[in-house]
């Protein structure tokens, strides 16, 4: 019979004989160890063990799940299962075919076909796999954002969620620290102004300020932002990538019809970045998002080798855009 892979996300973590955490983001491997742990702290006389299957010695693991006459109730976790050995994945096998019921041992594995018989040998027992695949798009990492705040029980603004994921949504570890800090820091709804005053100083967040301020046509305020941010150390290259964005996301939007919701979905975006490329381009047409698109990519040839003076040719970039801005 084949194998049924039982896969839950972090949020449903919780203590079983034994439990797989599947996948390499950190965060979440993370947050689904703590849940387990946290449960299983509910019991006294915990006994908890830390093993390495990377450096395994044969003989570990039974040993630390093995009854106790001490402890009402063991927790092992083991790190590092894709890399693991013969000696780990044999003692492994056998353990999974005679678990103590009053032992969890958690197996983090981050991925590969290293153990692979052993997490078959597990999906077929029907014990569970945590799902802590890594988070590739940004309309994942914004669900996990917001639904962080939800679970707080706190509200967050979208401007507030779109700022937050301009300056730290690239990475889900940057994202979920800055997350945290909010939420420990502030109290009452999170706006846009909170998370400006921690996190607009990114280079991220910089970029996407010149960005805004570039397409809605305020040419001085661009170029003002734009050199505040060359004259504190940031680089032309991901300024010009900025710019590059917020008019791609335009002319992916250009012409759309529908919700927001469902628009989001097809182009594998996030629902406020669609409202906000249809507010910016109702002063925009074809023609001059055809333009700056043209700007674009000179200004990202120029900065990346092609041209002597990176700096000027994002000014020159900016310039030009808000240019066709008020134009049309």
């Amino acid at each position: 019979m084949a194998a049924k892979k039982t896969l839950v996300t972090w949020t449903r973590a919780k203590p079983a004989p034994v439990v797989v955490i599947s996948g390499g983001e950190s965060v979440l491997v993370r947050k689904a160890q703590d849940r387990i742990v946290t449960a299983c702290r509910k019991h006294k006389g915990l006994e908890t063990t830390h093993l390495d299957a990377a450096h395994y010695e044969a003989g570990a693991l039974p040993l630390a799940a093995a009854p106790s006459l001490f402890a009402t109730r063991k927790l092992v976790v083991v790190d590092s299962v894709a890399q693991c050995g013969d000696d780990f994945l044999a003692d492994a096998l056998a353990y999974v075919g005679d678990v103590n019921e009053d032992a969890v041992v958690v197996l983090k594995h981050s991925g590969g076909n290293r153990g692979s018989k052993l997490l078959t040998a597990i999906d077929r027992a029907g014990y569970p796999r945590i799902d802590a695949q890594a988070m590739k798009s940004e309309a994942d990492r914004q669900a996990f954002a917001a639904a962080e705040f939800t679970r707080a029980e706190r509200t967050i603004e979208p401007p507030a969620l779109g700022a937050l994921m301009s300056a730290l949504g690239a990475d889900l570890s940057e994202l979920n620290a800055g997350i945290e800090q909010l939420l420990q820091d502030t109290t009452g709804p999170i706006t846009e102004q909170m998370v400006d005053r921690y996190y607009g100083g990114r280079v991220e967040a910089t970029g996407f300020k010149v960005a805004d301020a570039a397409v809605a046509g305020r040419s001085a305020e661009a170029l003002t932002l734009l050199r505040h941010a060359l004259a504190t150390g940031s680089d032309p290259v991901p300024l010009v990538a900025a710019v590059a964005l917020k008019l791609r996301t335009m002319a992916r939007v250009q012409g759309l019809s529908g919700g927001s919701g469902q628009l989001a979905a097809e182009l594998k975006m996030a629902p406020w970045q669609v409202d906000r490329a249809r507010r910016d381009l109702r002063s925009w047409n074809d023609v001059a998002l055809g333009r700056a698109l043209l700007e674009v990519a000179h200004a990202d040839e120029a900065v990346k080798g092609g041209g002597r003076d990176p700096v000027y040719a994002v000014e020159r970039l900016v310039t030009r855009v808000s240019a066709q801005a008020r134009e049309h």
